[in-house]
């Protein structure tokens, strides 16, 4: 969260604002999945993480500015795609998927 916080955006959790700032983004985890090994013990969970970023400007810089920020805080930027406007609410939707690995001891 304060890494969205350092680019004074607005972030949320699974759900979409009633009211959004011009630049927010929605948090939407997708699965958490644990690496096996032969003794069929987990030895590394990964969290994966969809990263909606919503921008009524343009949004390349504020993609630009995120990135290195993601890869400064351990995630790995495993998709990034543009989603489309939507010409009713003036938004552009940029995807960013990211993974997390941690130790699940």
């Amino acid at each position: 969260m304060s890494v969205f916080r350092r680019l004074g955006m607005e972030v949320f959790t699974g759900t979409w604002p009633a009211l959004p700032a011009s630049d927010y983004a929605v948090l939407l985890p997708l699965v958490d999945v644990y690496d096996l090994h032969a003794d069929n013990q987990p030895g590394l969970e990964v969290q994966y993480v969809r990263v909606n970023l919503f921008s009524q400007e343009n949004y390349l810089p504020l993609v630009h500015r995120l990135l290195p920020l993601l890869r400064q805080n351990d995630l790995t930027i495993t998709e990034r795609r543009y989603i489309g406007h939507d010409p009713e609410t003036g938004y552009h939707h940029y995807a960013i998927e990211v993974a997390l690995a941690v130790d699940p001891h």
